[in-house]
Formats: structure tokens, sequence, C-alpha cells
């Protein structure tokens, strides 16, 4: 069994190794310090003392975005990211914004129909938007 709860301090090398794992990042250590600078909720997936996955989570105002959201590889397909994605969700909901949107590689079906069942639809599509010239979809979850 996992919990959800919120960063702390010491997941930092968890993060980005799980970061480094499922978006061969460049530098995760960058993006995890921009994340907390701009005040990012960082929502985890513990289980024994480990971080399993993680989700960010940008206030924009009247709606809020989803920054990354991963799952170590040895626990995908066992409801880690979906429980993620209900506390995002379950946040801005209880916060009032209006909107959340995410960006999510074209390839990746599995992602799109996990945001689907929850309401996302997709609203745009990004040129060329990730590193190695692969397209994205904006999408977008009305509250």
């Amino acid at each position: 069994m996992f919990k959800i709860r919120d960063f702390r301090a010491s997941d930092s090398s968890d993060i980005i190794e799980i970061d480094r794992e499922a978006f061969n990042s460049l530098n995760p250590s960058y993006d995890l310090f921009i994340y907390l600078a701009y005040g990012s909720d960082i929502i985890v997936a513990e289980k024994n003392g480990r971080v399993i996955g993680y989700v960010v989570l940008m206030d924009l105002g009247e709606g809020a975005k989803i920054m990354s959201i991963a799952v170590k590889s040895d626990y995908r397909g066992k409801g880690i990211g979906k429980a993620l994605l209900e506390e995002a969700i379950r946040r801005c909901r209880k916060r009032k914004k209006k909107t959340i949107t995410l960006e999510v590689r074209i390839s990746n079906l599995k992602a799109q129909e996990l945001y689907k069942k929850y309401g996302f639809e997709i609203v745009g599509k990004l040129e060329k938007y990730y590193s190695d010239g692969e397209d994205a979809y904006l999408m977008q979850l009305k509250l």
C-alpha cells in the first residue's frame, strides 16, 4: 500500500531519480528547483519510506497547471498515477480553480486515456514541443 502526502525536502533525490527515469530529463534537479522556487505544490506517493511517484501542480490564478506527473517504472499500472491525479484535482476544486491544464506527448496514449477518464479534453496541439521534436497535446479540465 502507498500513501499520498506533501513533498518534503528529503524527497528530492527520489523525485530527481523518477524524473530522470520517466522523462530522460537533462537536468531534473534544476526542474525541481524551479518548481519549488515558484511555489508549486509537489504531491508525492510514498511506499516504505520511498517516493514512488509525484505530481507538480502550479497555481496560475484562476487555473492551475500540472507541470509534471510521473511514477517509478516498477510501480506503474498500480493506481498510483490515478491517485496523484485525483489529489491534484481535489486540491484545485478546494481552491476553487476554474481549470487545470497539462501537456502530454502525442505518443503517450496511456496517459491521454487516464486524463480523459477524469474529464480532460484536448484543446490544442503544440508542434515540436519536446526536445526530441515530438508534438504535444494541450489538455484541459474545466472544474
